[in-house]
């Protein structure tokens, strides 16, 4: 006979709980116990999902990195990395959700499921990002021969070291600036000719 459905409901309670038990205590610190009580369900029902702590908060991070920080399909790449880059600063500055973020970051150091869960996450955020790089060259305003891996990097190194290191504000018109410099360095200049003023890349 084949098990009940696993119910959507008590899955994000789970990844819920864990994310905002991890934020406040870190991998070592927290309990699935406190998990379980604070989302409302057993232990054995968390267990049954995930077998070990790495693997709740690595999926308790992903679901929170995809639900506030999407890669949209603007239209554009100017679009795109704005809304990106905007909605990883919501991420980055939501009390359990950044909190939780910056301590994976140390956690991932000590716990070898933990890194190698964390990396496998990274990856396919970063597919995201060659998905818009990708629409770029078609469309004609990225260069074709633009390294994608060093471009991804840029395009998020700038907002991880305010938040992780100097700690300044980033606002909208910070991340304009390095969606400006980005299309400085990638962009297809606009033909003079096009009958169309260039933009200010």
């Amino acid at each position: 006979m084949a098990g009940r459905p696993r119910s959507p409901e008590c899955d994000h309670a789970i990844l819920d709980a864990a994310l905002a038990e991890y934020a406040a205590n870190g991998l070592d610190g927290m309990s699935v116990d406190a998990v379980a009580t604070r989302a409302g369900v057993s232990k054995a029902t968390i267990y049954r999902r995930y077998p070990s702590k790495a693997m709740l908060v690595a999926a308790a991070a992903l679901k929170a990195a995809d639900e506030q920080a999407p890669i949209a399909d603007t239209g554009s790449v100017r679009g795109d990395l704005t809304t990106a880059l905007r909605n990883l600063r919501r991420l980055l500055d939501d009390p359990v959700v950044g909190a939780a973020k910056r301590m994976l970051l140390v956690d991932a150091e000590r716990n070898e499921e933990l890194a190698r869960m964390h990396a496998e996450s990274v990856r396919d955020r970063r597919r995201g990002v060659f998905d818009v790089f990708r629409r770029g060259v078609e469309r004609g305003e990225l260069l074709p021969d633009i390294d994608m891996e060093f471009a991804a990097d840029r395009v998020g190194a700038h907002v991880f070291y305010r938040n992780l290191v100097t700690r300044v504000a980033i606002t909208d018109a910070y991340i304009d600036q390095i969606v400006d410099e980005f299309l400085v360095r990638y962009g297809v200049p606009q033909s003079a000719g096009s009958g169309t003023a260039p933009k200010a890349w």
